[in-house]
């Protein structure tokens, strides 16, 4: 009886089955697509949802693949890929050099601090020359523009100093605590870079914003000369002593800053950069540095 039953209804119910399916199709294909996975806009998309999260070495993973793709999504990764590096090279920087400081303080940390620093200075050397091997794609990215739009997101937090870190310097242990100064130097670094690449001042650089923040192009060229002048420093013999990769940094970040040195606009910058610079110089040729007068 029963099955006699479904047998009779079965035309009705395979009908009904059909027009469910197409309802649901219907109202799914209302709903926007996202970006095809593996596209440069999913790839800007993932490091944004990982620069959220604090993830800095995913976040230069996605970047870098997007950033070799042309269009609207490969040029905002490049310019975000490069404060990225920069930033990560500085908050490295950092880091090694307080932990080196803390064990000229206090010989009891050295075995525990001595790898940390390794580790720091070897993750500095990546970031560093990945921003200086790269330069060439700002320039190209920048071209005839007399305005560059920084436009990715900042990530949560600020460009302030880790209280960790002071105590780090005085060469006691932080192990419980060492992520969370990590993360903040990190950041820091980021801010910095960008403010550095920008001119904007990283107190008016929001955390975590999203927006795009114009610079006059021959204001970001010099920060690109600022900034390679500033890695080619973290490749002296007191840091990651490497004389070569110095050397090649120092010429570079010279040719960047050469047609800016006329501008009104950044006198104040350009004397900061040629004291640097010379510095450098003469430290390279075996000199003594000169100290600055205040």
């Amino acid at each position: 009886m029963l099955q006699s039953y479904y047998r009779s209804n079965s035309p009705i119910c395979f009908g009904l089955i059909v027009a469910l399916v197409g309802l649901l199709g219907l109202s799914c294909s209302g709903e926007p697509a996202g970006p095809r996975q593996g596209s440069p806009e999913w790839l800007v998309q993932a490091a944004t949802d990982n620069l959220a999260i604090g993830d800095y070495a995913k976040t230069v993973e996605q970047l870098s693949e997007a950033a070799v793709e042309p269009g609207d999504a490969g040029t905002k990764a490049t310019l975000w890929l490069a404060a990225m590096r920069a930033g990560l090279a500085y908050g490295y920087d950092e880091l090694a050099d307080a932990f080196a400081a803390g064990m000229e303080q206090n010989d009891d940390v050295i075995e525990a601090f001595q790898p940390l620093v390794s580790e720091y200075r070897r993750r500095t050397k990546v970031h560093a020359i990945d921003f200086a091997e790269d330069v060439g794609d700002l320039e190209n990215l920048i071209g005839e523009q007399e305005m560059v739009m920084f436009d990715f997101p900042l990530p949560n937090g600020n460009a302030s100093v880790s209280p960790i870190l002071a105590s780090v310097e005085g060469g006691n242990k932080v192990d419980t605590r060492r992520a969370a100064m990590e993360s903040q130097t990190l950041t820091r670094g980021i801010f910095l870079a960008v403010a550095g690449l920008t001119g904007k001042d990283v107190a008016d650089l929001g955390s975590g914003a999203a927006g795009a923040i114009e610079a006059d192009a021959g204001r970001v060229r010099f920060g690109i000369a600022r900034t390679l002048l500033d890695i080619a420093i973290m490749f002296d013999r007191e840091n990651i002593n490497e004389p070569k990769v110095r050397s090649f940094v120092v010429d570079l970040a010279e040719k960047w800053a050469e047609p800016h040195r006329e501008n009104e606009s950044l006198a104040e910058l350009v004397e900061d950069f040629d004291f640097d610079l010379e510095n450098e110089r003469r430290d390279m040729s075996g000199k003594r540095k000169i100290k600055k007068s205040d």
